[in-house]
């Protein structure tokens, strides 16, 4: 047993008062004084963290003389005008900032006093042209949450500002709301005078400002009394199974492990180890072989930025090998490496497809989505879709109206099919979308679905015939989650206020016909970029732009069962695991929340350590351990149950 503080010290009054003539006694006394010492701190600095690391703090610079922080605390705790004003002002000093974090951080302090921060507005409006959509959502939402004082410059931007700007102008006026109401004569004068592009724009903005915007689901493909049942699902336990790519090996981002870590109140995460040096980017983890496959914008050889894809041993987290994508992006890549085997695929934001050997790195072979396939993207946030491998091919999305969707040899590179979609419709734009392809078996053909510009299609797998389209859920500014199948049905969402639906998909003969069952509108259920998980009826995600509330629905009659208070700013990534769900903000903070129908449940919270921008890259459970990718870094926790 070691010694005590209490002990430490009468062994040290003994040795100070007492007067020893054997020289060996004295010795002894102060060995065993240097001994508690050399050891007992020895003994403290060895415990094993049973926390998870504070973030770092968020700037050094000061505004008004003292840190970011001080001026956060204040604006919410201000007990007199004149420290209200005058934290504004340190605030609207931090949104002029350079630094991602500290603008993002002031703009979240403002929206949290709503009106009262009306004098930032100007401030705040100058950013919605930022080359950062992280800082122009914080702001918009700043924007939303002044209201009617934010108006004017709101307006402003609306007619005379730059680049993208006035369609983020438009979009803040409509969430605002009738009281935005001194903005529509402006507006309809835009009708005719703005581009055609913001058409739709502003016309959803007129129909929220005049109308209050209330938009209401709609039930019209069930028959009265008419119930769903959805097929059986299973959440019977993988063991040993990798993490091959994007939502896991069944695509459904469900972690089917047990045995987890479900209190956090009592044991927080423990931080295990981090890489860093990964470079920019917003691409998943993969894990499979006892490797970590990952990318990230860093320079290369010859000093440029470039895109490359990263291999680390999963036991050393030594990096095996990097290989060069393509050209590098101002905030990085957005696909998650897929793993079949002894083969990598990757696309890069130009729509770089590389396949490599996930041993060494060489690549076997190499396409262009856009020069080999005539592809687009829908708008201008660059390729995002991890490729799907199934069987034999490998599954992408080039976005070309000769080649929507193909399917390619995944061995070799060569061309098995392509897919022409159709017209589907006026909504959305032509091109890819932000989504990956899943696939499904419906009514006894093997199908591909996929979320694209102009809407949700399904493509049969052997041949690459165009199956369906349903032109309902696109929008014209970015279609991004995936989809969620089950049999026959089909559960789909997409933001910029579109909402939600439920597809059934029949076969008459050798065609196939869309039913669209149920509709729920913009305020009800519409999930930005976090995407969605099906635990038996229900479907669980964050509802909002760039917001992550948690909602429960049930997919068999389009009921919300429950909304709770988004414990965190900022969109959320989702991910199921042990009658759980995980809700990873893009601040930095994870929550953990009960998968239960009942009732909202948030069971903890923890911040992991933090990288620069936000933290979109979905977050990965496999052996009990959680990848948390924020930026150029990649931690590693332990949730394993005590």
């Amino acid at each position: 047993m070691w010694p005590t503080a209490g002990s430490f010290y009468r062994i040290g009054m003994i040795a100070k008062t007492q007067v020893l003539e054997n020289r060996i006694m004295k010795r002894f006394y102060i060995a065993l004084i240097l001994a508690v010492a050399v050891f007992g701190c020895k003994r403290q600095s060895d415990q094993p963290r049973q926390a998870a690391e504070a973030p770092a703090a968020e700037s050094e610079q000061l505004y008004m003389e003292k840190p970011l922080e001080h001026w956060i605390q204040l604006v919410g705790q201000s007990k007199t005008e004149n420290e209200l004003t005058t934290a504004i002002n340190a605030l609207i000093q931090a949104i002029k900032s350079d630094d991602v974090t500290v603008v993002v951080a002031a703009a979240d302090a403002i929206e949290t006093i709503g009106p009262k921060g009306a004098k930032a507005a100007p401030a705040l409006a100058s950013k919605l042209d930022d080359p950062q959509p992280w800082v122009r959502m914080a702001c918009m939402h700043a924007l939303t949450a002044i209201g009617e004082q934010a108006v004017p410059s709101v307006l402003e931007v609306f007619k005379n500002g730059p680049g993208g700007a006035p369609v983020r102008a438009v979009s803040v006026l409509g969430s605002i709301g009738p009281p935005a109401k001194v903005a529509v004569p402006e507006l309809k004068k835009a009708l005719t005078e703005k581009p055609e592009s913001m058409r739709s724009w502003i016309e959803a903005a007129l129909a929220k400002i005049e109308s209050g915007g209330e938009q209401v689901g709609t039930t019209v493909g069930l028959l009265q009394g008419e119930k769903i049942v959805l097929p059986a699902q299973s959440l019977e336990a993988d063991v040993g199974t990798d993490w091959p790519g994007f939502h896991g090996p069944n695509r459904d981002n469900l972690c089917r492990q047990t045995g987890l870590n479900t209190d956090w109140t009592r044991n927080p995460p423990a931080l295990l180890w981090k890489i860093e040096g990964l470079g920019m980017g917003y691409s998943g983890t993969s894990i499979a072989d006892c490797k970590i496959f990952t990318m990230g914008d860093r320079k290369g050889a010859d000093g440029n930025t470039a895109q490359f894809i990263h291999a680390y041993d999963l036991a050393t987290q030594k990096e095996l090998w990097s290989v060069q994508v393509g050209p590098g992006h101002k905030d990085g890549p957005r696909s998650t490496p897929t793993i079949d085997g002894e083969l990598l695929y990757a696309i890069g934001t130009e729509g770089d497809l590389i396949c490599l050997e996930t041993s060494s790195g060489k690549e076997r072979w190499r396409k262009s989505l856009t020069n080999d396939f005539g592809g687009q993207m829908m708008s201008g946030w660059k390729y995002s879709e991890s490729a799907l491998v199934d069987g034999p091919r490998l599954i992408c999305t080039p976005g070309g109206s000769e080649a929507t969707l193909v399917a390619i040899d995944k061995k070799t590179g060569a061309l098995i099919w392509k897919c022409a979609v159709p017209a589907l419709g006026e909504k959305g734009k032509d091109g890819a979308g932000y989504a990956s392809a899943v696939v499904a078996e419906i009514d006894g053909v093997r199908q591909y679905i996929q979320l694209i510009g102009r809407g949700l299609v399904g493509v049969e797998a052997e041949t690459g015939k165009f199956l369906w389209g349903y032109n309902g859920i696109a929008n014209t500014t970015a279609n991004i989650p995936n989809p969620v199948v089950r049999g026959q049905y089909v559960f789909t969402t997409t933001n910029y206020n579109t909402g939600s639906t439920l597809l059934r998909i029949l076969r008459v003969g050798e065609t196939f016909h869309v039913q669209e069952l149920y509709t729920l509108g913009r305020r009800e259920f519409e999930n930005h970029h976090g995407g969605i998980v099906c635990i038996g009826n229900y479907v669980y995600g964050g509802h909002g732009n760039s917001r992550g509330e948690p909602k429960c629905v049930d997919v068999t009659t389009g009921k919300i069962l429950w909304k709770g208070k988004a414990p965190e700013r900022g969109s959320a990534a989702v991910l199921y695991a042990d009658d759980h769900l995980l809700f990873r903000y893009d601040r930095g903070m994870v929550a953990l929340i009960e998968a239960t129908p009942e009732k909202f449940r948030l069971k903890g919270t923890f911040q992991p350590v933090t990288g620069e921008g936000p933290a979109w890259a979905h977050p990965v459970i496999l052996d009990g351990k959680l990848y948390l990718r924020h930026g150029d870094l990649l931690a590693c926790y332990d949730v394993r149950g005590r």
